[in-house]
């Protein structure tokens, strides 16, 4: 094997593929990253048993072929080298020369043969998507996933193709995610297409590093093949295929309330810049913040006794109630309005006890549940 490329395409390439990597296993082979040098180009590939990643890098190959080495040696050598050329080459005696301008060093490679290769899926159902909306969606719901493992299927974020079953809601793909405090829904219409009712649950991470191929090249057309129990994600150079998650996703339709006592519109930047500023008292005081609307105002107010105290006031414009009161996490409340694009959002309220709904003002697209916090005042 001996192939010679840009050292910031092989950076980008080893730079993806090492984060799949194993750190944990018990299979020690599965701490490499597979190189193979073709007509095409030179791939890099890593597989930690649950999610596999593919990436084609443009390079001048001289001898085709394939090695392992270990990805946390390789990534680090690769990202110390100069922006220049850079040459790889096998010996006979088992190891990988690394050579820029006039330096080199050398890798001690293994054999690819007993590395575990990406699955292929048979008859897959095929799906094509404009990337940059199934960027937003992802961004939209990912953070609401459940970092627990109490619940292995609050690990992944559902994904939904057909008719929603909601009388507001015209979309034909969807992602959800929910980690039981709050949960985040966006859905799209999309051409072209697509399986009858189906649903499957994705984990975070294989839609995580989808979600950085993308924003590392912007604009183009995502495929995505559905196969019974994986997934995978075809993108330029970029192929990505993930185990589902087996199990059943709750029932979100159900928390999703049926109305509003209070229908609040407020600037997006204002209410997050409040908010982010409540946040730092509320940091003190288990990020608990009170939200009190009154007349055509909002308040944000928070109070720690060893910290302080806060009252943030935001101008509103109230439909139904103009009397309402509830606590929430403030954290949550600031992850939703930071992937929200709009400039204003809506906030649905229904009392004390009952959860409030943020959407984007314009579009019913994207609908954000947060869950409220039982306080004395509240409870008042």
């Amino acid at each position: 094997m001996e192939f010679t490329c840009d050292k910031s395409d092989l950076y980008q390439g080893v730079q993806s593929v090492e984060k799949i990597v194993g750190s944990r296993s018990t299979l020690p082979i599965i701490g490499n990253i597979l190189v193979e040098a073709m007509k095409g180009g030179v791939k890099l590939s890593a597989n930690n048993l649950e999610i596999g990643m593919e990436v084609i890098i443009k390079a001048r190959v001289e001898t085709e072929g394939s090695v392992l080495l270990p990805a946390k040696t390789f990534s680090g050598l690769v990202a110390k080298l100069p922006e220049t050329n850079v040459s790889l080459k096998e010996s006979e005696k088992g190891t990988v020369r690394i050579s820029y301008k006039q330096s080199s060093f050398n890798i001690n490679s293994l054999k690819p043969d007993e590395f575990p290769l990406l699955p292929k899926i048979k008859d897959p159902k095929v799906i094509e998507i404009d990337s940059d909306v199934f960027a937003e969606m992802i961004k939209q719901t990912i953070f609401a996933v459940s970092m627990s493992e109490d619940r292995y299927v609050l690990n992944g974020v559902l994904m939904e193709f057909g008719k929603s079953g909601l009388s507001s809601d015209q979309s034909n793909v969807r992602l959800v995610s929910t980690d039981g405090y709050r949960l985040a829904k966006r859905g799209d219409k999309i051409a072209g297409a697509l399986p009858e009712q189906t649903s499957v649950i994705v984990p975070a991470k294989a839609l995580l590093e989808l979600l950085r191929a993308i924003q590392s090249q912007p604009k183009g057309e995502l495929k995505i093949e559905l196969g019974g129990e994986q997934i995978a994600f075809r993108y330029k150079n970029y192929l990505i295929v993930s185990r589902l998650i087996q199990g059943q996703f709750p029932d979100y339709k159900k928390v999703i309330p049926k109305g509003s006592e209070s229908r609040v519109t407020v600037d997006k930047e204002a209410l997050l810049e409040s908010a982010e500023r409540a946040a730092v008292i509320a940091a003190s005081s288990a990020n608990i913040v009170r939200l009190e609307v009154k007349g055509d105002k909002m308040y944000l107010l928070a109070s720690a006794p060893e910290v302080g105290s806060v009252s943030e006031v935001i101008e509103a414009d109230v439909k139904g109630s103009d009397k309402t009161q509830i606590a929430f996490n403030v954290r949550l409340i600031v992850d939703a309005l930071k992937v929200i694009s709009s400039d204003k959002v809506i906030i649905e309220l229904s009392g004390p006890l009952s959860a409030g709904i943020i959407r984007p003002a314009g579009g019913e697209n994207y609908t954000y549940i947060v869950m409220p916090i039982r306080t004395a005042e509240t409870s008042a």
